[in-house]
């Protein structure tokens, strides 16, 4: 057989090899449970995070009722924290949430601040931070709260639990910044979590380039692909100054569950419409199975479990929205 085809017949076979390992790893996401929030008389907003504590419990920040709801591992509600306003123990809307030695740390967004809550409630501190258009936080077990921003030329900013900028961590790729880009919207993506060895996960929103990060904003691993229906983000010149995508399959928060990376996109389809879409790899940036079909864009996950907010009742005349709890089915159990 002639060189040439040799080789082409290797590089056929890998090719193959590659598509059916993608392709037949089996693995779905089925649902396990559902949590209707049973918050009396209050009124539920939009959640904007989740987190959770050693007894189970939900802590949702609420962008539009300006509060945090802490409700048991059933959905009742336990408590608020935190009320609508621009003084001490106010918030305005508030976008991420974390736990660490004994409070609740709460990213005031449009106040500009990282407020200190006691798990009972009671307000602590406030302190300014300087990122732009902040979305999401995290903070480790040495205190440190790293600030990100889908915009910033860090990956995160670093501050201590008293307030200080430590450093910002990494530098990232420009991206393409146009005023009817920045704004709205894009402040409602969660796009930094935390894995269960400390390390960061990081999505830009705008591009298939999920990042590992260690908290001084190394790079260790990447996570991309260009998956069947993946529309990437766009900014062309044009005699009006520019034009933008309309339709473009955004990445949404990067989330660690068991030995595997779940990375949530969009999928856009006729009529405007979008799907969402999960590409599953393992920790060191290899594929394991693109599409997997998700019915929400989860925010947390624990183990294999993943939860995330559905805003439909579960049934004909209870309230919404509810927590929804669902599971990586396949592989090693």
């Amino acid at each position: 057989m002639p060189m040439k085809s040799i080789v082409l017949t290797l590089l056929f076979s890998l090719v193959t090899a590659f598509c059916i390992d993608v392709s037949a790893q089996g693995f779905t996401i089925v649902k396990e449970s559902e949590i209707p929030l049973d918050l009396g008389d209050e009124i539920v907003g939009e959640i904007a995070d989740l987190t959770r504590d050693a007894e189970g419990n939900f802590y949702l920040p609420d962008w539009q009722q300006h509060t945090v709801w802490v409700v048991a591992p059933q959905g009742r509600l336990i408590r608020k924290i935190g009320q609508a306003g621009r003084g001490p123990g106010e918030l305005t809307n508030p976008r991420s949430v974390a736990l660490h030695d004994g409070k609740v740390f709460v990213l005031d967004n449009d106040n500009d601040r990282i407020s200190a809550f006691s798990i009972s409630g009671q307000h602590l501190s406030s302190h300014r931070i300087d990122v732009y258009l902040s979305t999401g936080m995290l903070i480790n077990d040495d205190g440190h709260i790293a600030v990100s921003s889908v915009l910033a030329p860090s990956f995160f900013t670093v501050y201590d639990t008293d307030g200080a900028k430590l450093y910002d961590g990494g530098s990232r790729e420009a991206e393409a910044r146009p005023v009817g880009v920045i704004g709205g919207s894009y402040q409602l993506f969660q796009h930094v979590s935390g894995t269960p060895n400390g390390d960061v996960l990081y999505s830009p929103v705008k591009r298939y380039v999920v990042s590992r990060l260690h908290w001084d904003g190394t790079v260790l691993a990447t996570y991309s692909a260009e998956p069947p229906g993946y529309v990437p983000f766009s900014v062309t010149p044009d005699l009006g100054g520019f034009s933008m995508s309309i339709y473009w399959s955004w990445i949404g928060r990067p989330l660690q569950f068991g030995d595997h990376v779940l990375v949530q996109r969009s999928l856009p389809v006729e009529g405007g419409e979008s799907r969402i879409r999960g590409d599953l790899f393992v920790q060191d940036g290899n594929v394991l199975q693109l599409g997997i079909e998700i019915p929400f864009t989860f925010v947390y996950a624990e183990e294999r479990t993943l939860y995330g907010i559905d805003t439909a009742p579960v049934e004909e005349g209870e309230p919404n929205p509810h927590i929804v709890v669902y599971r990586l089915s396949g592989g090693s159990e």
